[in-house]
């Protein structure tokens, strides 16, 4: 059993560094670990690069610990930053700070071509974390999304929210498909070894409309073979029949095209009928709660578990929204009880 695994980009990196590396030491260095990774044992390794164990185990453990190459070979890059100037350093910030840099060969590849200095990925990567970057996801966000109006529908929610009678609720609607496979989710692993979840070539889909009440973190849940003007008013009856104790509930939703069908806002006009509508801004599923329970659904519920047919997809969403009281704890966490707005950048 190899007692170092490393990752196969991780391999690479490392292999590349070892050719660019010019001190002999560092070099060494890393040859150890692509040694171990190899398979071969710390005696065996200390044999070939005439090294005593003690030293490869050393090496072996300060590679383990690293957050990156660079502090790894600490002392073979201190002072390589410092080929830059100040101002060539600025233009390398403002260079990653426009554009959308996913490798660091990119800045690699500006400072040789702008400078004609030779950095290597690990010196790059500490140049970067210098100046302030992280490597993270890339936000998505609706490129047609008005930030004004917003700023004004949140305004008018916190009024609403504020100034709400005890017999009134407030309930955040939308409607939800989820495919009968994986959803890739994160997990704890340990180091070197992966943790393999089945897929299925499975294309069914549940069609789910619901409401969610974030005062007492509880849905109400229409399933159907469609999502249509029909079936968004079986969900409120079934809306109002849990809610038979107060007299308006405002359903917050977005601007699908069965909330303003004919037959909906007619629905809506009977004498009778509790639920007014409140429609969301255009392109703004930050400001809809309800998102975040899907979110949670996808992560908890359907990306942990292989199923491999339909009917025991179907059944364990069924048994997230029957026993929902379960997860209440979790909900509140995950969810929160803050909306945000989202600021584009320019």
């Amino acid at each position: 059993m190899k007692i170092l695994s490393l990752e196969p980009e991780e391999r690479k990196d490392l292999i590349r560094l070892g050719k660019q590396i010019k001190d002999v030491k560092g070099a060494i260095r890393v040859r150890v670990i692509l040694a171990l990774d190899a398979g071969y044992t710390i005696k065996e390794v200390a044999d070939i690069l005439l090294v005593d164990e003690d030293t490869v185990s050393k090496w072996k453990k300060k590679y383990e610990k690293r957050q990156f190459f660079s502090d790894w070979l600490q002392e073979y890059y201190a002072g390589y930053n410092g080929k830059l100037t100040k101002e060539q350093i600025e233009e390398i910030e403002g260079f990653v700070k426009k554009h959308t840099v996913t490798d660091s060969r990119e800045v690699v590849k500006f400072i040789k071509e702008q400078f004609d200095k030779a950095y290597t990925i690990p010196g790059v990567t500490k140049l970067l974390h210098r100046l302030g970057f992280v490597y993270k996801q890339v936000v998505l966000v609706p490129g047609k999304l008005d930030e004004a109006k917003q700023a004004v529908w949140l305004q008018e929610y916190k009024s609403l929210e504020e100034n709400k009678k005890e017999d009134e609720v407030i309930l955040f609607g939308d409607g939800v498909h989820p495919t009968h496979n994986i959803h890739k989710t994160k997990a704890w692993i340990k180091k070197g070894e992966d943790k393999q979840i089945k897929t299925n070539t499975g294309r069914g889909r549940l069609n789910i409309n619901g409401a969610l009440d974030m005062e007492t973190m509880t849905v109400t849940t229409h399933f159907s073979e469609t999502i249509n003007a029909q079936e968004t008013m079986n969900l409120f009856d079934k809306i109002q029949l849990a809610y038979k104790d107060k007299t308006t509930i405002y359903l917050i939703i977005d601007n699908a095209r069965y909330y303003k069908n004919k037959d909906v806002t007619a629905y809506l006009a009977r004498e009778g009928c509790r639920i007014k509508l409140k429609f969301l801004p255009s392109y703004s599923p930050n400001l809809n709660f309800i998102e975040r329970l899907w979110k949670f659904m996808k992560k908890y519920i359907i990306g942990v578990k292989y199923r491999e047919k339909f009917k025991e997809f179907e059944y364990d969403v069924h048994q997230f929204f029957d026993n929902i009281d379960q997860y209440k704890s979790q909900l509140k966490q995950f969810i929160g009880t803050d909306l945000h707005l989202v600021k584009l950048v320019a």
